[in-house]
């Protein structure tokens, strides 16, 4: 462990100042006030990249580079900036040495670190850097300005830290993580997403762009720059703690840079904020004058909570699955004295204090890592050695972290993704095989038939073998996760699981561990092309299932190019195969048959031939136009967005001033939001007169439950959830209709979703038809929700269900958890888009 100095931020080039170059535009962080305690011009985005290229300019050539890796949602430039001076003969060769360690890092471990025993410490460490992403959280950006500038334009020979660092280490700076939010002043993107709960779903652009970024490098180390937290905090992780990490060699590294950082921010004054060295079961430390913790307990390891690494979707925790340490730095900014280490008067305050913060740990981390690239290059190829040799957890953990701190267990042998029979989507499950790939886990298809516990894989169904560097990713990704509501009483944040094996739209078997699995296969870099189109053999109709978003997505494709269709209201059997409600039936002429064959065909979907009695069919007169009861987009938008709805936010302030009704254009309503209140009489009107010509409904949770009953659409619809302590995960739900339900017909007699906060209906109307209910017992998979008298009434407990309005003249569709929370449970996708085919009837 080692302390060491920084190299002061007043130091640094005063060039990075208004007036601004670029074209002006609207800016929230460039308008933040420049006047007062600690104010200072903070760079404002569309500034950001002529300066780095003025910055590259003044700087000494070829230290620097700048790239673009990819957009914002609405579409501004991300930019990738590298430190990786290449000046010297040593330089070159340190960089040549790492990149014949990063050839074998994941394949061949054992001989990476073979080759880093002969180089010694001769070669760069790369060492990750991300600002902003949470937008209106902006000094990390202007701190990395700052550190960008001083390590590109310092003359070799200037400054022996510069110096040392340009020798030996690759410093990737991604330099604003949200470009929206920055400019806009949020903490979201432009889509309102927390691009820090996305790094396990990815389905921002931005997140993939870091992801990137971290799979490409793999750097050893990486700072999250956030704010605001008193005095400044330096992640430290509380339990519970992801079984994915191997948290011997994180908890080494975390606490001993940590300690440097602490070292260096009091040596300008500045305080520290260490979670699980200082906090206390109820997420914070004791409160002066007191130094235990309710009832007499020191706070420490043992019984802090509040700010865990168990969810994996934090930058911070994305990278202890991929490489090995990394923190959130939370800022302090105060115009007071809070910031400073007790009895300072001089430190810098306010925002300025902010950026002091943030540039010192930034300054103090390249600094640690670079005395101690040898053995933390080390333990990273460790890491991925224990994974490529399938070697048992180790032994963890050094006093005072022995008590609690080790969640680590033994890994399955595989996870085995069936292609064909045994599996309901091949096209999702192609799509969870692109996953893993782009995130560096490794896949194998198998060469001939498998069977493991009475079940038989097909040939080319694919496993994910645990023998690989990535193992911990591949398990937090497949596995369905752990139930620690009797481990702990808190979580950071939810949700407390996030399984893309149990949440999206492909069926994943785990083998367990141990188990003799005979599965002769061989490794892919891609998904296999699926077989697809019509059916061969005579027809009187084609039939589509809706059982994935991949059918969603080219049912409304079909719809949006023309073609009829006709959605079966109860099951049917054809040819022998049964077909659930909700079914799409087209006809069988030559111009539609070949429209489906090459939509199938490109999709990977096979249209069935059908013929004989049908059950009654109704129209499909359009793909369903959507209106989302919100005021922006979010989550809900851009998920039915994405399978091919037209989706548009609307307040209800909107419904209710609107000089024409704009419900008119709409044919299904999504609300997780409560009905208007009575001074909004316009909106009230308007919703009333939607429902009366026969508008559809899909509500969400308790609100979208509510929405109906307050409306007066309904009566006897109640429903209960348990929130608090980021109560949350994943349940067990039994399809209660089956194959005649036009909602969930497709789905298996029991699945799983997910809940935040848990949520389930109390009561629902006698019209109504219950699709999904909570088993009676063991209906909890993983997460945090340890039943309670709150809970009582959840066991058995409708969670979906469906049917008309008190005056027959609507239908609705309520879900008691939300089904496109954060664009993730991708598995329950399918039966939210039923609900809009049925509900648009």
């Amino acid at each position: 462990m080692i302390a060491v100095p920084l190299g002061a931020v007043g130091n640094a080039p005063a060039t990075i100042a208004p007036p601004w170059c670029g074209t002006p535009e609207p800016d929230a962080a460039g308008a933040l006030p420049t006047s007062g305690t600690g104010a200072f011009a903070h760079i404002p985005y569309y500034a950001i990249k002529c300066t780095l290229d003025d910055i590259q300019a003044r700087g000494i050539p070829g230290r620097m580079s700048t790239e673009q890796i990819g957009a914002s949602a609405l579409g501004r430039p991300m930019y990738l900036v590298t430190i990786n001076a290449l000046e010297t003969e040593s330089q070159q060769q340190a960089f040549e040495n790492w990149r014949l360690m990063r050839k074998d890092a994941l394949e061949n471990p054992e001989k990476a670190q073979r080759e880093l025993a002969r180089i010694g410490d001769d070669f760069k460490v790369p060492i990750f850097i991300q600002g902003g992403i949470h937008g209106n959280e902006t000094e990390g950006v202007d701190a990395d300005m700052l550190l960008i500038e001083r390590l590109a334009t310092t003359p070799h020979g200037a400054d022996p830290e510069v110096d040392r660092i340009l020798d030996h280490v690759i410093l990737l700076i991604n330099i604003d993580q949200n470009p929206d939010g920055r400019a806009l002043g949020q903490r979201a993107n432009g889509f309102n997403f927390d691009l820090n709960r996305d790094f396990l779903t990815q389905s921002q652009s931005e997140t993939k762009a870091s992801v990137g970024i971290m799979q490409t490098w793999l750097p050893p180390d990486m700072l999250d720059q956030h704010g605001y937290v008193t005095p400044t905090l330096v992640e430290a992780t509380t339990k519970p703690h992801n079984p994915g990490i191997d948290y011997d060699l994180w908890l080494k590294w975390n606490q001993s840079r940590i300690d440097a950082n602490e070292a260096a921010l009091h040596a300008v004054g500045l305080d520290i904020t260490r979670p699980i060295n200082d906090w206390c079961p109820n997420g914070s430390p004791p409160t002066p004058p007191a130094t235990l913790c309710a009832g007499g307990v020191p706070p420490g390891p043992a019984v802090a909570e509040g700010w865990d690494d168990w969810g994996p979707f934090y930058t911070p925790m994305y990278l202890q699955l991929v490489g090995l340490n990394g923190s959130t730095v939370e800022m302090c900014n105060s115009i007071g004295t809070a910031c400073g280490i007790p009895g300072s008067t001089t430190h810098d305050r306010g925002r300025l204090g902010s950026r002091t913060a943030q540039y010192t740990v930034a300054w103090s981390t390249l600094q640690f890592d670079l005395a101690n690239r040898q053995d933390l290059m080390h333990d990273e190829l460790e890491i991925y050695r224990r994974g490529v040799t399938d070697a048992p957890r180790p032994a963890c953990c050094p006093a005072p972290f022995d008590v609690a701190n080790n969640w680590m267990r033994e890994y399955p042998e595989a996870y085995v993704i069936p292609l064909g029979a045994g599996q309901r989507s091949d096209p999702e499950a192609n799509r969870l095989v692109e996953w893993l790939l782009f995130n560096g886990i490794k896949v194998s298809e198998l060469k001939q038939p498998a069977m493991f516990g009475g079940q038989t894989f097909e040939r080319g169904s694919y496993v994910v073998w645990m023998q690989q560097a990535h193992r911990g990713l591949a398990e937090t990704a497949l596995g369905i996760g752990d139930d620690v509501s009797s481990s702990i009483s808190q979580l950071y944040a939810p949700p407390g699981a996030w399984s893309h094996g149990s949440l999206w739209g492909a069926d994943v078997v785990t083998i367990p561990p141990e188990a003799t699995f005979d599965a002769p296969s061989a490794e892919i870099n891609k998904p296999s092309k699926l077989g697809g189109g019509v059916e061969s053999g005579r027809a009187e109709r084609y039939a589509l299932e809706i059982d994935s978003a991949t059918a969603v997505r080219t049912l409304n494709s079909l719809l949006k190019g023309g073609r009829t269709a006709q959605l079966a209201t109860a099951s049917f059997t054809s040819g022998g195969a049964r077909y659930p409600a909700g079914t799409v039936l087209f006809p069988a002429d030559v111009a539609t048959k070949n429209a489906l064959d090459a939509i199938g065909k490109d999709a990977g979907l096979t249209f069935q031939s059908v013929s004989g009695r049908l059950p009654a069919l109704e129209a499909i007169a359009r793909v369903p136009r959507i209106a989302v009861l919100t005021g922006a987009v979010n989550q809900d938008v851009w998920s039915l967005r994405n399978l091919g709805f037209q989706a548009d936010p609307m307040s209800t302030t909107t419904i209710n001033t609107a000089a024409d009704d704009p419900l008119l254009s709409y044919d299904v309503i999504f609300s997780t939001a409560n009905y208007p209140a009575r001074t909004l009489a316009t909106a009230r009107t308007r919703l009333a007169a939607f429902f009366a010509r026969g508008g559809g409904y899909i509500g969400a949770g308790l609100n979208g439950a509510g929405f109906l009953t307050n409306g007066g659409q309904v009566s006897g619809l109640t429903a209960a959830n348990r929130t608090g302590a980021g109560r949350s995960g994943i349940v067990y739900w039994d399809n209660t209709s089956g194959s005649n339900s036009p909602i969930v017909g497709t789905y298996p007699s029991r699945d799983t979703m997910i809940v935040d906060p848990p949520t389930w209906f109390t009561a629902v109307p006698s019209a109504f038809s219950v699709d999904g209910r909570l088993p009676a017992t063991g209906f909890f998979a993983a997460g945090l929700w340890l039943l309670d008298a709150q809970s009582a009434s959840a066991p058995g407990s409708a969670v979906i269900a469906h049917g008309p309005n008190s005056a027959g003249t609507a239908r609705l569709t309520v879900f008691a958890n939300n089904p496109l929370y954060r664009a993730d449970p991708e598995r329950e996708w399918p039966a939210v888009s039923q609900a809009a085919y049925w509900g648009d009837q």
